[in-house]
């Protein structure tokens, strides 16, 4: 599985796969192997000789009682992009911010038809721009930020209808 998590503002790209011998991540490249077990409303993570309580509450993370404001963007798995049936029955995908920023630029019109990778909007972040690309081909059906907007992280920018 795939997909982009931000912590504190700070967005990071993580692959995670589960193996017979327990978990592997990638964290921007870096890789960890540990184990994982739900206890109750609860995660035990073990990194190494590390252990670690985690739990999710909204859109915040509890690592061993500290809290950090956490947003998921992105994910990927064997199946693909995570979608909903559309109005005509197709495939409709919501397309979110990975963090909070301010919208410079919207590419993206609706009825437009886009290629996966295709920029729809640019996002200003922490004083860099990030380009927020379509996940496949489709048509956009819905913009729903505007240039000069400020947003907050996982807030739906653009709604596509998928090929």
């Amino acid at each position: 599985m795939r997909f982009r998590l931000v912590v504190d503002g700070e967005p990071h790209e993580i692959e995670a796969n589960r193996g017979a011998k327990g978990i592997r991540v990638r964290v921007d490249g870096a890789e960890y192997r540990g184990q994982v077990r739900r206890s109750g409303e609860m995660f035990l993570v073990r990194i190494g000789p590390k252990r670690h309580r985690v739990r999710f509450e909204a859109r915040e993370a509890w690592i061993d009682e500290a809290r950090y404001p956490v947003a998921i963007s992105g994910i990927q798995d064997e199946r693909g992009p995570r979608s909903e049936a559309g109005p005509s029955g197709g495939t409709s995908l919501q397309v979110r911010a990975p963090m909070p920023g301010r919208v410079v630029r919207v590419f993206a019109m609706a009825g437009m038809r886009v290629k996966r990778g295709q920029t729809l909007v640019v996002l200003e972040a922490m004083k860099m721009q990030n380009e927020i690309s379509a996940p496949r081909d489709g048509t956009v059906r819905e913009v729903a930020v505007v240039e000069g907007e400020s947003i907050t992280a996982d807030r739906l920018v653009v709604v596509l209808d998928a090929r």
